[in-house]
């Protein structure tokens, strides 16, 4: 009894440090991702602030443990630290809450004759979502004001409560979400996640992995890129070395049909290549040979001459259709389990529901009752019931399929591209038939799915259940913590992110909150100028691709030496930031086969400290250049 006394004193001790920690990871990427736009921490599948919290954590509840052992903090403990931080980034980190800010002020600034939006679109923006009073869209841009003390904040009010409104339900849904899907993919499947093994590692009571040589290796290596290139910065007479250098990592081609390719950048990121070492060998492959693929299909094109083509090569609907492929085998797999589910709903069994973070039935009530709430947000916005149907589907899809990849392979960055529900729903059914009520919400919504779900909260819940299971927390222990972190990190981001925006103003490097509006209004002054019918063509492409990534997931269950895997499809299609993360992935790739082939397990379990230690270095040392750029007030280096 006093053990679990203990116990359960710690572990509130360390939800209050992951819920104040949350807050000042706020703050942090107020500035960083969103005002100066330069150190992207949570665009990376294990984002590089939560590794860098943690990992000093660690340390110092290493040497807490040495002198006062009572008082230190379990792995349990750290794990919960862990797990909040890493939701609480994904609500308010670089491609969420960041581009809702821009979204609200935007279309009111940028409004010129040569546009017209003010005639276009103004009269299509319902009121209670948006900021149109002069002076507050004027020193929003411009700063050099306080958002509490000079009365801004009646402006912003109703449409912060209005957003809250989304965010908050769809928190519960994606919890909701969690609670169903974690026996299936934690329990029964037992999906390897492999990101979690880093977190795990270091994170053990021992800390035996700090007495690894090939640690202090690997650390050394990354820290001292970080710290070269750092001071490069300042004192641009030192050497550098390029990690990160757009210009001196890129080939192009000036000649055709290779001037399709484009740019083909090779980034050397010690941060993606320690964490892309834990993948396994079919996603790290997949990931490259689509990569290809993907230049292929553009030099073909340009051979061809239908590059030209509008939509081609339909990346979106390639991607589209890979990722409902192997959400397709996700449902067939575990229909089973969403029998349960269901059956739960009408005949509870609270034996079997023990050990659940909640019950299925109340997982169901509550999902069933955010689904309404944001529906009548949307018709009230102007949507139809089928237009939110429709879309909330789509996005359903899209975020389960996005948790899936994470679940079962684990790629260093998971930005899929086009494959919004927002570009779906054009091609599917046109801009006619949508009509200006839907569009103007579907572009309202169009930040939720910004840059790919590059951050996105589910697959960190997941991951967090998986700890849970690994190291003994109990599951609803973890529920609450996860609740806390997604309610703190929702709420700091709302209240210091319109503080900070009015005290600094948003320069022309804000890409964040430039974003987030640009591509909303863009978008649906492109749609009411210039409606779009059905493109058959791009339905086409996306049913092929569904069929093709079918047969990839029968060769995947009937032939073991099939290394392709829809995930790497999806990942591998996508345009931009998969640019920069293919070579660091093939990289790591070439080294695993070849440890694996030459030295088999042993070896490579002998060479993943190196690994680590490389993510550990460029944690350390590259969230410290962000850390300084706080008290410079200005940006410096970045590792991204």
């Amino acid at each position: 009894m006093k053990d679990q006394r203990t116990t359960t004193r710690i572990t509130k001790r360390a939800v209050l440090i992951g819920a104040l920690l949350i807050i000042a990871n706020s703050y942090w990427i107020a500035y960083v991702e969103m005002i100066w736009h330069t150190a992207h921490l949570t665009t990376v599948s294990l984002s590089v602030n939560v590794m860098f919290a943690v990992v000093m954590l660690t340390w110092l509840n290493m040497m807490v443990l040495r002198v006062y052992p009572q008082a230190a903090l379990s792995q349990q403990d750290l794990l919960i630290i862990y797990a909040m931080l890493a939701v609480g980034s994904a609500f308010s980190g670089h491609d969420c809450i960041p581009r809702l800010m821009g979204l609200m002020p935007y279309a009111f600034r940028f409004a010129t004759p040569e546009n017209d939006w003010a005639a276009l679109l103004f009269h299509h923006l319902p009121e209670w979502l948006v900021i149109s009073n002069p002076k507050a869209v004027t020193d929003f841009f411009e700063g050099g004001v306080d958002f509490f003390t000079d009365d801004y904040l009646r402006f912003w009010i109703k449409p912060i409560l209005s957003w809250s409104v989304v965010i908050f339900s769809l928190m519960l849904i994606f919890l909701c979400l969690t609670s169903i899907l974690r026996r299936q993919w934690v329990a029964r499947e037992k999906l390897a996640y492999p990101i979690i093994q880093i977190p795990l590692e270091i994170t053990t009571q021992a800390g035996s992995i700090f007495t690894t040589r090939l640690l202090w290796v690997g650390f050394g290596i990354a820290a001292g890129i970080d710290l070269l290139n750092g001071l490069e910065f300042f004192f641009p007479i030192l050497p550098s070395i390029p990690i990160n250098d757009r210009v001196r990592n890129t080939i192009s081609f000036s000649q055709k049909p290779w001037n399709a390719l484009g740019n083909t950048s090779f980034y050397l990121h010690p941060y993606l290549i320690g964490l892309s070492f834990v993948l396994p060998l079919d996603l790290s492959f997949s990931c490259t040979f689509f990569y290809i693929v993907r230049k292929a299909q553009l030099v073909a094109g340009s051979m061809a001459g239908v590059a030209a083509l509008p939509g081609y090569p339909f990346f979106g609907e390639q991607g589209s259709g890979a990722l409902f492929a192997l959400l397709a085998v996700v449902c067939w797999t575990g229909r089973k389990h969403f029998a349960h589910v269901i059956s739960s709903v009408v005949r509870p069994d609270r034996e079997a529901d023990a050990d659940e973070p909640i019950s299925y039935r109340t997982a169901v009530i509550i999902l069933c009752i955010c689904l309404l709430v944001l529906m009548l947000f949307c018709l009230k916005g102007g949507m139809s019931v089928w237009g939110f149907a429709v879309f909330i589907g789509i996005y359903l899809a899209i975020i389960i399929g996005l948790a899936r990849m994470r679940a079962e392979l684990g790629p260093p960055i998971h930005s899929i591209g086009y494959v919004t529900p927002q570009y779906l729903m054009i091609s599917m059914f046109g801009t006619r038939r949508l009509g200006a009520g839907n569009l103007t919400v579907l572009s309202l919504m169009n930040w939720l799915s910004g840059a790919g779900f590059r951050t996105h909260p589910l697959p960190d819940q997941l991951e967090s259940f998986k700890l849970a299971e690994r190291t003994g927390i109990r599951n609803r222990t973890m529920f609450i913590a996860l609740i806390i972190a997604s309610i703190v990190g929702i709420e700091s981001s709302l209240i210091l992110y319109p503080y900070t925006i009015y005290k600094t103003g948003v320069a022309a490097g804000s890409e964040q909150i430039h974003s987030g509006g640009r591509g909303a209004y863009n978008f649906l002054s492109t749609w009411l100028v210039n409606p779009r019918p059905t493109d058959w063509l791009a339905m086409s492409i996306l049913g092929l691709t569904f069929f093709l990534n079918l047969g990839i997931m029968f060769l995947r269950a009937r032939f073991v030496w099939c290394p392709l895997h829809p995930a790497g499809y999806v990942i591998g299609v996508a345009p931009g930031t998969t640019d920069m993360i293919w070579f660091p992935v093939a990289v790591a790739m070439v080294v695993k086969w070849l440890l694996l082939k030459h030295g088999g397990i042993r070896a490579y379990r002998k060479a993943l400290p190196f690994f680590i230690g490389l993510v550990l270095g460029e944690a350390v040392v590259g969230c410290f250049w962000p850390m300084l750029s706080l008290i410079l007030t200005s940006s410096v280096y970045s590792w991204w």
